[in-house]
């Protein structure tokens, strides 16, 4: 489609040659696209819901009899994501009524670094409305352009109830300046993974020792059981298939377990022992892998009581002995642990709702600092024990401001991690579409667009909702798109054309006039 724009051709009225739009073209295409929103929104929707790249979509286009390339694709997706960030705007005074009616806003801010870039993407959003505010690049964070990226949540003149956000130095100077008589509540999940780090560090460090031991001792031997296995044992196992007929299995007759094949499954036992894996901060790996190994020494010494073996008899020999070592170790961990979940079963108490206010932040707060009052009596303590007691102290005096507001504030959250698992989707979104893992160059040019979703069913309804933005709204928001991908582009044409810009550089400066 082309829809024709009309200019006043009246040489007596003030307006000539002013260019005067379809309304109803508005309602169906955008400026300088042969394509109609449907189109658009459809390209959209495959992208974002079902993940397809640009050859699936122009495969699927093509089906449809429908002409363009696929490169006209990504053209076509450039315009969705304009689309997108334009439509966040379509609704502000009925969002705007329902924050009034809800007291006020409650804003969430993060950021996003993406690996190896000098630029941050942060996104300010309304926690109760889950609508994204403000989303900018910022090449240097501080509380200054922390502030500057707030200001447009500052002029929509609304009242703010609190903020949510990780406790940065920088993200709470920028919060104080900007609203000083707001309560700001510090990600609670911070809090207590910075608590529960130097326990998950003790624990890897302690796994590492005693495993790097025990497989010095045990390798030898470990190998010489499991490489002593049948042929049949290696043969693959054909489960599935166009070409596996459905031949019956004969069932084999029952044979009695050998002591050859206990020993080896106890030898592999001990292997899914020592590849415990964690994931920091809160899931721990050596304190399992130590209660593994405790539980197989008493499995192997009870079965030396039935049969002597000299695999077993090596295992134990090693096992017995070293075990016990770790055993005051571990219980450190097992205490250290104990504390940081009393801490978090405290912290868990139910958040307000219209129907059950809560007990009340003042309230937390007291029955916290009761807790941690009680570690106080402790002693008996090992040095890392007191040391990390010590920074536990200095951890809760540093959060303790914004550790309780959520339990005084209606739908102001404990934690920000709603916010963060936003930058989830947009990163599994673009490794599908693009078919990388690297990812900073995308985020780079698209990230600002890519976080923004819509809670929509159906193409047809997505359309719907991108139909009523202006071409006016349309070309400011294509301006800063083609500005943020215009920052790219120079580096392209440097790495691909070179000669051209030099070139080109050359010509510009032969035409240029001198400075003095």
């Amino acid at each position: 489609m082309s829809p024709a724009s009309p200019r006043c051709v009246n040489p007596a009225c003030a307006y000539q040659d002013e260019v005067y739009t379809a309304a109803a073209a508005q309602m169906v295409t955008v400026p300088e696209c042969t394509y109609g929103l449907d189109v658009i929104a459809q390209i959209g929707w495959w992208r974002d819901r079902e993940h397809l790249n640009r050859a699936q979509i122009h495969a699927r286009w093509t089906a449809q009899d429908i002409q363009l390339c696929e490169r006209q694709v990504d053209h076509l997706d450039a315009r969705y994501q304009v689309l997108i960030g334009c439509a966040e705007r379509l609704d502000r005074q009925q969002w705007a009524a329902i924050v009034q009616a809800r007291g006020g806003l409650i804003i969430g801010l993060d950021g996003l670094e993406p690996e190896g870039a000098s630029e941050q993407l942060w996104v300010v959003r309304e926690v109760q409305t889950a609508r994204t505010l403000v989303v900018g690049w910022l090449p240097r964070v501080n509380h200054e352009t922390l502030a500057a990226l707030l200001q447009p949540v500052v002029d929509l003149a609304l009242p703010v109830l609190a903020t949510v956000s990780d406790k940065q130095g920088c993200v709470r100077k920028a919060l104080q300046c900007v609203w000083p008589a707001v309560p700001h509540q510090w990600c609670q999940s911070h809090y207590l993974g910075h608590a529960m780090r130097p326990i998950y560090d003790q624990d890897a460090a302690l796994k590492t020792e005693l495993r790097k031991t025990l497989r010095a001792e045990l390798g030898e031997s470990l190998s010489e059981v499991l490489t002593e296995v049948d042929a049949a044992v290696f043969a693959p196992q054909r489960v599935t298939g166009l070409a596996v007929l459905p031949a019956p299995v004969a069932a084999a007759p029952a044979q009695p377990p050998t002591t050859t094949q206990v020993v080896r499954d106890l030898a592999r036992d001990l292997q899914q022992a020592f590849a415990r894996q964690g994931r920091p901060p809160f899931v721990l790996s050596g304190q399992p892998m130590f209660e593994d190994l405790q539980a197989l020494r008493q499995t192997v010494g009870q079965c030396l009581t039935l049969r002597e073996d000299r695999h077993l008899r090596q295992w134990y020999t090693v096992l017995d002995p070293t075990l016990p070592r770790y055993q005051g170790a571990f219980a450190e961990i097992t205490q250290a642990s104990a504390w940081v979940n009393g801490i978090t079963r405290i912290l868990d108490r139910p958040l307000p709702t219209a129907a059950a206010p809560g007990p009340g932040g003042d309230a937390v707060a007291r029955e916290l600092a009761h807790y941690l009052g009680s570690l106080a009596t402790i002693t008996d303590l090992s040095p890392w024990l007191r040391q990390l007691r010590q920074d536990g102290y200095d951890l809760s005096e540093r959060y303790w401001a914004g550790l309780f507001p959520c339990y005084d504030v209606l739908g102001l959250p404990a934690t920000n991690n709603a916010h963060e698992s936003l930058y989830g989707q947009p990163k599994r979104q673009l490794r599908r579409q693009l078919g990388v893992r690297e990812l900073r160059e995308p985020l780079l040019r698209r990230g600002a667009w890519a976080v923004l979703q819509y809670d929509v069913a159906t193409p047809a309804a997505l359309r719907e909702r991108l139909a009523p933005v202006s071409w006016q709204d349309f070309a400011a928001e294509r301006s800063r798109y083609e500005h943020r991908q215009a920052q790219f582009h120079r580096r392209y044409q440097w790495r691909h054309h070179r000669e051209a810009v030099l070139q080109h550089r050359l010509a510009v400066w032969a035409a240029a006039v001198p400075d003095c």
